[in-house]
């Protein structure tokens, strides 16, 4: 299929799961303690969700190509030093756009 077909499939797909999101992500609501009565309706309510995952389909720009420890190379150093500080399976030097994504949205890394 040639790619300028494909843009607007993968556009629409992209769309819907946009404006359907609400749904399917799994987050909290930041709670404001007032004695009024919210009317969690609004749109407004809608920027006091924050998420509490981030779950990343990957490609070159997220896929640090986590594997099993006894058949990678990246569970052994130099791989991590960089970040998280020691060998975790990661075959990049550091940090990728989706570790900035997770902590911009202030969300804990899974590398312990």
């Amino acid at each position: 299929m040639d790619t300028q077909k494909l843009i607007f499939p993968v556009l629409i797909f992209f769309l819907f799961f946009l404006l359907t999101g609400k749904q399917v992500v799994q987050g909290r609501l930041a709670h404001h303690h007032h004695h009024h009565h919210h009317h969690h309706h609004t749109p407004r309510h809608l920027f006091n969700f924050r998420p509490s995952k981030l779950f990343v389909f990957g490609d070159s720009y997220a896929d640090t190509g986590n594997n099993r420890k006894s058949e990678a190379n990246s569970w052994k150093y130099p791989y991590g030093i960089t970040f998280p500080g020691k060998p975790a399976g990661r075959f990049s030097d550091g940090r990728v756009l989706t570790d900035y994504l997770g902590v911009s949205l202030s969300l804990s890394h899974s590398l312990q």
